[in-house]
């Protein structure tokens, strides 16, 4: 004849419940660190990879037309003209050709705007730039489609729209002025995620002699 297991009709006691709960609790305090260490790490090595597709982008884009991406008028095939041409790309679809303001994703300015002025300056778009040749999302302004420097993009597979803590990547383009073009004072043009603190912190006009540095958790690439 079988028998039956005889469970207790009481059930769980108090000490066992404790008991099971701090070992609940002690393995979570385990864990913890180490998924969200990981967690942290994917983000980290996500916005590095984004950073350096863009400017990869940007930097081939320039070696096929032998213009930088920000050149509003499309018989200024030389100039870079403060307040008319864009300072900055950011992933924003929303910005095309409007003031820094129009990306409402964009990081927190640690300067108060003075270096980035991602309030006033004028910005485009990455895609229109590097994926849809519509520079400030006009086809009356794109760039060449035959010769010589034509443009061959698209140099993007896709517009990382944000990074991964949720905020929009930059480039500060400005800083491309042909004007500047092989003297030792040119400024880098470096792609940024403002990393998890959502502050951009690293100098945008670092010398080109001096190389980039990023400053904090930002997370940088040179475009040039």
């Amino acid at each position: 004849m079988s028998q039956k297991l005889m469970r207790d009709p009481r059930g769980f006691t108090l000490l066992e419940i404790i008991v099971v709960l701090a070992v609940i609790s002690a393995l979570v305090s385990i864990v913890s660190p180490v998924v969200f260490r990981y967690i942290d790490d994917a983000k980290q090595v996500q916005a590095q990879t984004d950073v350096q597709k863009i400017a990869q982008a940007i930097d081939q884009m320039y070696k096929d037309t032998g213009r930088w991406a920000f050149f509003k008028d499309a018989t200024d095939k030389a100039t870079y003209t403060s307040g008319t041409d864009a300072a900055l790309l950011t992933t924003t679809l929303a910005c095309t050709g409007g003031a820094g303001a129009c990306d409402t994703l964009a990081p927190t300015d640690s300067t108060t705007g003075a270096l980035w002025k991602l309030s006033t300056a004028l910005t485009d778009n990455v895609s229109d730039q590097v994926i849809f040749n519509t520079p400030f999302g006009s086809a009356l302004k794109r760039y060449a489609l035959t010769g010589g420097k034509a443009w061959r993009g698209p140099y993007l597979e896709h517009n990382p729209l944000v990074d991964p803590w949720g905020r929009s990547y930059l480039v500060n383009i400005a800083n491309a002025d042909p004007a500047k073009e092989g003297f030792t004072t040119q400024q880098w043009v470096i792609a940024i995620s403002a990393g998890s603190n959502g502050t951009l912190e690293t100098e945008p006009t670092q010398l080109l002699s001096a190389g980039p540095t990023s400053t904090g958790d930002d997370i940088i690439a040179r475009v040039k």
